[in-house]
């Protein structure tokens, strides 16, 4: 598991980076002690900085999924952006060679955040015991969280397995190739 994790982790390196800058900012916003601060490395939690768990609600909240949130919202359009001027455009080397090197790039980018979305699966697990095991948030904010909650657990145990690098190699070969 480790190495597959690892692998996956150093394939989306850029993604991996910025998701680790994005805890790292949110962490010094929470006040949080941060441990160490490599953000990539041959260890259990590539592409995450060390840090101490939130003991708020709100605030364990933020840290689970905030930084995932950055990725995605810098993600989706980077993504979007290489695809379209790739695919259903037709930029090619033949058009113009600097754009289409942006927009490989752009797509590779935007694909390795969106693979670098999900916490550590301990950082969704503090929320998730705050909210809903010992009840210490608000019953509106369980209710708010409780989605956005439970897809950040699913997807942080599914990147422990480098399930989201697998889908989109799979996927940007069927959106290329098809």
């Amino acid at each position: 598991m480790r190495i597959l994790y690892i692998i996956g982790k150093l394939i989306t390196f850029p993604g991996s980076f910025i998701r680790a800058f994005w805890e790292h900012l949110t962490c010094k916003i929470l006040k949080l002690p941060v441990e160490k601060g490599d953000y990539v490395g041959f260890h259990d939690n590539c592409g995450h900085v060390d840090h101490a768990f939130a003991t708020k609600g709100f605030a364990a909240y933020l840290m689970a999924t905030g930084p995932g949130y950055m990725n995605m919202i810098i993600g989706w359009p980077l993504m979007l952006m290489g695809y379209v001027n790739l695919k259903p455009l037709g930029i090619t080397p033949y058009d113009s060679i600097p754009l289409f090197v942006l927009y490989i790039l752009s797509y590779y980018i935007g694909v390795s955040l969106l693979c670098c979305q999900f916490p550590l699966v301990e950082d969704i697990l503090v929320f998730w015991e705050m909210a809903y095991k010992e009840k210490k948030v608000p019953v509106i904010g369980r209710i708010f969280a409780f989605i956005p909650a439970l897809v950040t657990k699913i997807g942080a145990y599914f990147e422990r397995w480098s399930i989201p690098v697998i889908f989109w190699i799979a996927a940007t070969i069927l959106l290329f190739v098809l």
